[in-house]
């Protein structure tokens, strides 16, 4: 008898758990905001990014220390912009990428690009628009310098 009864609320308790994991399963899904439940649309292939070089007034290319990308609505930085560093042969500073469209508004973002001269330490910034949405096919970008020149 008492055997019977521990199989039976085990029985229970199992039951019970499986439901609260379903219902809080649906619950994710619910306000999980996946492309999935984006409309189908034809997108290319194609990778979109968005950088910036810098440049002393003499033109030559510079390689800045600290640079930094963050949205000016929040102060917070984008997932995957800036994560890859320049090298002397590419001085190409990462602003945004596809990988950071689901970050973007459609309507589009000011991003706050922001970085420091390598020997002076002056800091330069500057502003770039730049849409996205997690339903679009690709980052776009809708104003601001890719050449940032420090004074």
């Amino acid at each position: 008898m008492i055997i019977k009864f521990i199989k039976l609320m085990n029985i229970k308790t199992t039951l019970t758990f499986a439901i609260v994991a379903v219902l809080a399963s649906c619950a994710t899904k619910k306000n999980d905001l996946s492309e999935a439940d984006c409309p189908p649309k034809a997108c290319t292939m194609e990778f979109r990014s968005v950088g910036v070089i810098f440049k002393d007034t003499t033109g030559d290319t510079l390689q800045v220390k600290d640079f930094s990308v963050r949205l000016k609505s929040n102060n917070k930085k984008l997932p995957n912009a800036a994560s890859e560093n320049a090298v002397p042969q590419n001085p190409y500073y990462l602003v945004a990428s596809d990988a950071d469209k689901s970050a973007l508004s459609e309507a589009g973002d000011t991003l706050i690009i922001a970085a420091k001269h390598p020997s002076s330490g002056i800091e330069k910034t500057s502003e770039m628009v730049i849409s996205g949405g997690r339903c679009e096919c690709h980052i776009n970008k809708k104003s601001g310098d890719e050449t940032i020149v420090f004074d």
